[in-house]
């Protein structure tokens, strides 16, 4: 990490030196802007933090096993080495999640969401660019409190999978310790 030909002139160093391979992560640093004023569409994208903040949560609040498994990806999944808007670090689960929210209505005004198969297939490739198995679109109503995710049902199925092979060890691992 100390022999980083790059480190004084790096924004990063010290902080991503070690995800960095072969200088990917190398960042000039920036000069220091003064203030400037907020714009309306500022407003947007921390509704979409806060959404996946939320689900981040959620999602470590379920596992608890596990210290902050689940990470907020920085600039909201934007780089090419941080894909994604939340990742996830369990040993049989990695994951990787791309959240949306959204607040149109119908022509009843019942309030509606268009998942777009784009969505899916890009967070499906970004999966695959991470190293990651799992990958899914969690996804909500503006003002609602109830997630709901869209992924891909061989995906479901293969958490199902997970799950059960876990319980039949466990089961097995149980009948092994009343033999002892």
């Amino acid at each position: 990490m100390n022999d980083c030909p790059y480190a004084q002139e790096c924004s990063n160093f010290e902080k991503s030196c070690y995800k960095c391979f072969d200088f990917s992560m190398f960042a000039e640093k920036k000069q220091r802007q003064g203030l400037r004023s907020r714009s309306l569409t500022n407003k947007h994208k921390k509704q979409g933090i806060d959404f996946e903040n939320r689900g981040t949560k959620q999602y470590n609040n379920a596992v608890k096993s596990a210290k902050d498994i689940a990470k907020r990806q920085i600039a909201s999944g934007a780089l090419s080495f941080a894909l994604g808007d939340m990742i996830t670090e369990e040993e049989l689960s990695a994951s990787l999640a791309e959240f949306k929210e959204r607040g149109s209505r119908n022509s009843r005004g019942e309030k509606q969401i268009t998942i777009q198969k784009k969505w899916l297939e890009d967070i499906k490739k970004e999966a695959a660019q991470m190293n990651k198995e799992y990958y899914f679109l969690p996804f909500s109503f503006k003002g609602s409190d109830i997630d709901y995710v869209a992924m891909e049902y061989d995906r479901l199925l293969a958490y199902v999978q997970q799950i059960q092979m876990l319980l039949e060890e466990n089961r097995l691992l149980k009948e092994q310790l009343k033999d002892e």
